[in-house]
């Protein structure tokens, strides 16, 4: 149901998820009282509480001030793919210890402020802090199913910084040959 609804013009990805939902409860494919469950309310409060703190820091320009202070950094008129390489680094340190979405929820708008700053395309870049978002591989706390495995397994946290600093590197590494070839700084 959901993938039909995608394709119906005028259903927005939302609306068919909810439409998918309903349909499942109504099919009793689910009951109410799992459908409900199975709501992570933690990820929804999040996006609630980092949708606001994003829209402020492009509103009141908090956005723009840190992107020109970070080009400032970079010696005012830096490559894009630095930038992007930075911004990587950024999202994937911060999402070891928060959120994914709520690191690149916090960086979109710095990063769409420095693309902009330097006249590029901001699809790379954010694309590049939504795979480093995603890259929540050396620390236990970086995604919930790193902190369940933590007791189970007898992990500690240096086990995680062992093996996922290589994962890590090794989507830096990729991401900066791929995204520019997908999504050119410069269309």
């Amino acid at each position: 149901v959901f993938v039909m609804a995608i394709g119906v013009k005028g259903v927005t990805l939302e609306m068919a998820a909810i439409i998918g939902a309903i349909v499942c409860v109504l099919t009793g494919c689910l009951t109410e009282k799992q459908a409900y469950a199975s709501i992570d309310w933690v990820t929804i409060f999040l996006f609630a509480g980092m949708m606001p703190v994003s829209k402020a820091m492009d509103v009141t320009g908090a956005g723009k001030l840190i992107a020109e202070w970070t080009v400032g950094i970079m010696g005012g008129s830096p490559s894009p793919l630095v930038v992007t390489a930075v911004l990587f680094l950024l999202s994937c340190g911060l999402t070891q210890f928060m959120s994914n979405t709520a690191s690149a929820a916090l960086l979109c708008p710095i990063g769409i402020a420095i693309s902009q700053n330097l006249g590029a395309d901001p699809k790379a870049v954010l694309m590049a802090i939504a795979v480093a978002a995603s890259c929540a591989f050396a620390s236990p706390v970086g995604t919930p199913p790193n902190t369940l495995v933590l007791g189970p397994g007898g992990y500690k946290f240096m086990d995680y910084v062992k093996a996922g600093t290589g994962l890590v590197m090794v989507c830096f590494a990729v991401s900066l040959v791929v995204i520019p070839m997908v999504w050119p700084f410069f269309p």
